[in-house]
This record gives structure tokens, sequence and C-alpha cells, in this order.
């Protein structure tokens, strides 16, 4: 092994964390008047499909990582559903969804997980014994926070909440 030693530039770089960025441009869906229709745009190849016009990314405070670029994921209305199975109080950058069987905004991504530009997941969970599937949340690679969202395990469908991502 060599004794070179690293520009202490680089061992810097090295140790900052990827999503240094500005962070003050990281708004909730709660920040806009209109909601989910003010963040969604429709897309021109498919009318009456709505896309979201905005960068998704972790809503927490201080990390904002860029979890999903604008105009990938789907705008769909679709049953609640429960998240949130921990005894846990839920973190306070993350609101509750409608219990089921209210419907809830989501994005949804296909075809796969290479549509993200950063997303976790945790092992599988299964909510009760008549589901057949198990499923996965969805969390920020960067700092763990979720769930943001879910996807049956080994599906091609991923469901982010629209109340559950930063805008920007």
């Amino acid at each position: 092994m060599s004794d070179q030693s690293l520009p202490p530039s680089v061992l810097e770089a090295l140790q900052r964390p990827s999503n240094a960025g500005d962070r003050s441009t990281n708004r909730k869906l709660s920040d806009f008047d209109q909601g989910v229709l003010a963040v969604s745009a429709s897309h021109d190849k498919d009318l009456g499909e709505l896309t979201h016009k905005f960068d998704l990314l972790c809503p927490r405070n201080g990390c904002g990582s860029v979890i999903l670029k604008a105009g990938v994921g789907r705008l769909v209305e679709r049953d609640s559903l429960e998240l949130d199975i921990s005894k846990e109080p839920l973190h306070p950058d993350l609101p509750a969804l409608p219990a089921p069987p209210a419907t809830a905004h989501w994005w949804l991504v296909t075809p796969n997980i290479m549509e993200f530009e950063n997303i976790g997941f945790t092992r599988p969970v299964q909510e009760d014994a008549v589901v057949a599937k198990k499923l996965k949340f969805l969390i920020c690679a960067e700092c763990d926070l979720g769930p943001l969202g879910w996807c049956e395990e080994g599906g091609n469908e991923f469901w982010l909440a629209c109340s559950r991502v930063g805008y920007r």
C-alpha cells in the first residue's frame, strides 16, 4: 500500500453528505393552496394523465434528498393504506394518511425501481394474514425517514404518498 495521502479537499468532499445543497426550497404538499392540483401537470403524450411537475424530495428538514425527478410518477387516487403499523409516534415531517377505506393521492412509479433517483426499502411486512403479498415500505435512502410509500414484494408498482414527500 502506498504512503500517499489524500488531498484535504478530497477527504472533505467524501465526508460531506451527498445531498448537501440548498434545502430551503423543499415544500410540503400542505404549503400549496390547491394541494395536489398545484403540484401536478398534464403529461403531453397521455392526455388526461397527471404527473408531478416538481422533483420529489425527502420531506425531512435538513435532508431533502432527491427521490424522484419531475414527471416520472403518475397521480392516482386510490384506497389509503395503513403505513404506520409501528406503535412509535409518527415523525413530525410525515402527515397521517386517511384511514382505510378512505382514499388518498399517490404518485405511482412504474415499471421498476430504476426510475427512482434515491429510494430505500424496508424488509417485507405483512399487514394481515388475509393479504397474500407482503409489502415493503419505501423510505429515504439517505436518512431512512419513512414510510413514504409502499410496494408489493417483487412487484413493479411503487406508490409514494403525495403528502409524504417534499416538492422542489
